[in-house]
């Protein structure tokens, strides 16, 4: 009976103190839940705001004139504005919501050093891009391989449009470690073209002919001067390179085939010669060619009982090499027009005299 009567008072003793630890954690929730709401309510009501501020930072910036010429300011003041004031109403929403912020900093930062590593870097990346001024929106740079135009310079990437029109992604950690290639940074780039011309014309007339074309070729700019130099001698012809100054921001590639357009179409008006690849074989005069210098060829016959080789004769074997070598056409060559005298002007070939 008494150990009944023990286990009974137990029982009634867990009960109460079971009941009483309910009623705590009730009370503390219904106490809490209205905090936690308003916390929540903060945070999300924080978000707006730091949207809002940004903007309003931006519209500032931008009025001032800023964001004309430093478009990147007027980007980072709005992240600054932002980043400030989503981090205030955060910090007061938890405040509110009686969350301890030291294990919430802890967290965070045991969070940033392992899983938030690259996005952490990339965002200081974005920051560091904006403060050099090495490139901004609009300029059409190189990197790892890829060349277009930056049309946004994001927190964490930033935005290229390649020639071809695709859009490519680059993390912003990438573009501060890798080389980058700006062709707009200098108002002027540069522009080359090749062109080889045979050895019999006067490379005064070359020279004149190819400025020419370059002071009729649209975008090329005459100052900085262009200019065309003799790059060396090659095994057909002589090697003449064209170089001239273009706005960086002009259409270099649409100038640079113009241009080319434009010299080849001279050259043909004033009889210049572009070679092509000549080989010349020269034969010993003093031993003529003879039958013998012929390969004697061994064609096989059936006959009766097996095979029997038959040598042919010089003839047929004259006839085999002849049947089996391809008929070369010689196309007379254009004889190039020559002035005489530096200060006489250049005449197309259909011109008369």
């Amino acid at each position: 009976m008494l150990t009944a009567y023990a286990i009974t008072a137990d029982a009634e003793e867990v009960a109460s103190g079971t009941a009483l630890e309910l009623a705590k954690l009730l009370e503390l929730v219904i106490t809490k839940i209205p905090l936690w709401v308003a916390g929540a309510i903060v945070i999300v009501l924080s978000v707006l705001v730091a949207k809002l501020a940004k903007s309003i930072v931006a519209n500032k910036l931008e009025e001032k004139g800023i964001g004309d010429e430093h478009k990147e300011l007027q980007i980072l003041g709005g992240r600054i504005a932002y980043s400030t004031t989503l981090v205030l109403g955060i910090t007061v929403g938890l405040k509110i919501a009686g969350i301890d912020l030291t294990t919430i900093i802890a967290a965070v930062a045991f969070g940033i050093g392992f899983a938030l590593k690259d996005l952490i870097m990339n965002f200081l990346a974005g920051i560091m891009l904006l403060l050099s001024h090495h490139f901004t929106i609009g300029d059409f740079i190189s990197v790892g391989g890829t060349i277009g135009k930056v049309e946004e310079i994001q927190s964490r990437v930033t935005v290229l449009k390649a020639i071809d029109g695709t859009r490519v992604i680059v993390p912003n950690a990438q573009m501060f470690k890798k080389q980058v290639t700006s062709f707009t940074s200098n108002p002027f780039r540069k522009i080359t073209l090749e062109v080889g011309v045979d050895y019999r014309h006067k490379l005064e007339n070359v020279v004149k002919i190819c400025m020419d074309a370059l002071k009729h070729t649209k975008g090329v700019l005459l100052e900085p001067k262009p200019s065309v130099v003799v790059a060396g001698f090659g095994e057909n012809a002589i090697n003449i390179k064209i170089k001239a100054w273009v706005s960086s921001t002009g259409g270099w590639v649409k100038i640079k085939s113009n241009l080319a357009k434009n010299v080849k179409s001279r050259f043909e008006k004033y009889g210049i010669v572009i070679p092509w690849p000549i080989r010349t074989i020269a034969q010993d005069k003093d031993r003529p060619i003879e039958e013998k210098d012929f390969v004697e060829q061994s064609v096989a016959e059936p006959v009766e009982g097996g095979q029997k080789s038959k040598q042919a004769s010089a003839p047929e074997v004259a006839s085999i090499i002849t049947s089996q070598t391809p008929i070369v056409s010689q196309t007379p060559q254009v004889v190039p027009q020559e002035v005489e005298d530096d200060e006489q002007p250049l005449r197309p070939l259909n011109e008369k005299r």
